[in-house]
Protein backbone atom coordinates (compact mmCIF):
# COMPACT_ATOMS: atom_id res chain seq x y z
CA UNK A 1 0.00 0.00 0.00
CA UNK A 2 3.16 2.23 0.53
CA UNK A 3 5.20 1.80 -2.47
CA UNK A 4 7.59 4.39 -2.03
CA UNK A 5 8.11 3.69 1.44
CA UNK A 6 9.88 0.17 0.10
CA UNK A 7 11.21 1.40 -2.90
CA UNK A 8 13.72 4.46 -0.98
CA UNK A 9 13.82 2.99 2.13
CA UNK A 10 17.39 1.38 3.55
CA UNK A 11 17.67 -0.59 6.12
CA UNK A 12 20.71 -0.46 7.94
CA UNK A 13 21.20 -4.14 9.21
CA UNK A 14 25.08 -4.62 8.78
CA UNK A 15 26.60 -5.40 11.94
CA UNK A 16 31.21 -6.42 12.81
CA UNK A 17 31.72 -9.38 12.77
CA UNK A 18 33.86 -10.35 16.37
CA UNK A 19 37.43 -11.28 15.80
CA UNK A 20 37.45 -15.31 16.12
CA UNK A 21 34.58 -14.87 13.24
CA UNK A 22 37.44 -13.08 11.28
CA UNK A 23 39.93 -15.22 12.04
CA UNK A 24 37.92 -18.36 11.62
CA UNK A 25 36.69 -16.97 8.60
CA UNK A 26 40.31 -16.47 6.90
CA UNK A 27 41.27 -20.04 7.80
CA UNK A 28 38.92 -21.34 5.99
CA UNK A 29 39.27 -19.34 3.22
CA UNK A 30 42.74 -19.16 3.01
CA UNK A 31 43.32 -23.24 3.65
CA UNK A 32 44.08 -23.84 0.19
CA UNK A 33 47.02 -21.39 -0.16
CA UNK A 34 50.46 -23.47 -0.64
CA UNK A 35 52.29 -21.79 2.81
CA UNK A 36 53.86 -21.91 5.96
CA UNK A 37 51.43 -21.97 9.01
CA UNK A 38 53.24 -18.80 10.68
CA UNK A 39 53.14 -17.13 7.42
CA UNK A 40 49.54 -17.44 6.68
CA UNK A 41 48.53 -16.84 10.60
CA UNK A 42 50.49 -13.45 10.06
CA UNK A 43 48.65 -13.00 6.72
CA UNK A 44 45.00 -13.66 8.23
CA UNK A 45 46.18 -11.72 11.69
CA UNK A 46 47.17 -8.55 9.32
CA UNK A 47 43.59 -8.81 6.85
CA UNK A 48 41.68 -9.06 9.80
CA UNK A 49 43.51 -6.27 11.53
CA UNK A 50 43.10 -4.24 8.02
CA UNK A 51 39.42 -4.93 8.44
CA UNK A 52 39.16 -4.03 11.70
CA UNK A 53 40.98 -0.33 10.86
CA UNK A 54 38.54 0.36 7.98
CA UNK A 55 35.78 -0.26 10.51
CA UNK A 56 37.18 1.85 13.22
CA UNK A 57 37.47 4.72 10.61
CA UNK A 58 34.45 4.32 8.93
CA UNK A 59 32.96 5.20 12.75
CA UNK A 60 35.42 8.24 12.37
CA UNK A 61 34.68 8.98 9.50
CA UNK A 62 30.91 9.25 10.25
CA UNK A 63 31.51 11.30 13.38
CA UNK A 64 33.49 14.35 11.94
CA UNK A 65 31.79 14.34 8.06
CA UNK A 66 28.72 12.99 8.63
CA UNK A 67 28.71 10.24 6.13
CA UNK A 68 28.52 6.34 6.11
CA UNK A 69 31.05 4.00 4.58
CA UNK A 70 29.67 0.40 4.94
CA UNK A 71 32.10 -1.66 6.14
CA UNK A 72 30.04 -5.45 5.85
CA UNK A 73 31.33 -8.60 6.05
CA UNK A 74 31.31 -9.04 1.99
CA UNK A 75 34.00 -6.77 2.70
CA UNK A 76 36.07 -8.89 4.63
CA UNK A 77 35.18 -11.84 2.09
CA UNK A 78 36.22 -9.82 -1.06
CA UNK A 79 39.90 -8.55 0.68
CA UNK A 80 40.71 -12.03 1.30
CA UNK A 81 39.77 -13.03 -2.41
CA UNK A 82 41.43 -9.91 -3.85
CA UNK A 83 44.41 -11.38 -1.88
CA UNK A 84 44.21 -14.53 -3.02
CA UNK A 85 43.84 -13.95 -6.64
CA UNK A 86 46.80 -11.37 -6.45
CA UNK A 87 48.91 -14.37 -4.74
CA UNK A 88 47.93 -16.53 -7.53
CA UNK A 89 48.44 -14.19 -10.36
CA UNK A 90 51.99 -13.48 -9.07
CA UNK A 91 52.97 -17.19 -8.06
CA UNK A 92 51.93 -17.84 -11.72
CA UNK A 93 54.63 -15.12 -13.25
CA UNK A 94 57.20 -16.19 -11.04
CA UNK A 95 56.76 -19.58 -11.82
CA UNK A 96 56.97 -18.54 -15.83
CA UNK A 97 60.23 -16.45 -14.86
CA UNK A 98 61.75 -18.98 -13.18
CA UNK A 99 61.37 -21.17 -16.32
CA UNK A 100 62.83 -18.71 -18.51
CA UNK A 101 65.81 -18.26 -16.14
CA UNK A 102 66.50 -21.97 -16.37
CA UNK A 103 66.04 -22.28 -19.85
CA UNK A 104 68.67 -19.38 -19.97
CA UNK A 105 70.95 -21.21 -17.72
CA UNK A 106 70.97 -24.10 -19.32
CA UNK A 107 72.04 -23.05 -22.99
CA UNK A 108 74.26 -21.28 -20.99
CA UNK A 109 75.73 -24.24 -19.88
CA UNK A 110 75.45 -26.10 -23.13
CA UNK A 111 77.47 -22.92 -24.83
CA UNK A 112 79.68 -23.50 -22.28
CA UNK A 113 80.72 -26.95 -23.15
CA UNK A 114 80.08 -26.35 -27.00
CA UNK A 115 83.09 -23.57 -26.20
CA UNK A 116 85.18 -25.62 -24.36
CA UNK A 117 84.95 -28.51 -27.33
CA UNK A 118 85.97 -26.02 -29.96
CA UNK A 119 88.68 -24.68 -27.60
CA UNK A 120 90.68 -28.40 -27.56
CA UNK A 121 89.42 -28.72 -31.24
CA UNK A 122 91.47 -25.70 -31.96
CA UNK A 123 94.53 -26.30 -29.35
CA UNK A 124 94.66 -30.00 -31.49
CA UNK A 125 94.84 -28.46 -34.82
CA UNK A 126 97.09 -25.96 -34.19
Amino acid sequence: QFPSLVNCCTIDWFSSWPKDALIGVAQKFLKDMAIDQSIRTGLIQMCMHMHQSVNDLSTKYLEELGRHNYVTPTSYLELLSVFKEIYDKKKAELSTLRKRLQIGLDKLLDTTNEVAILQEELKANS
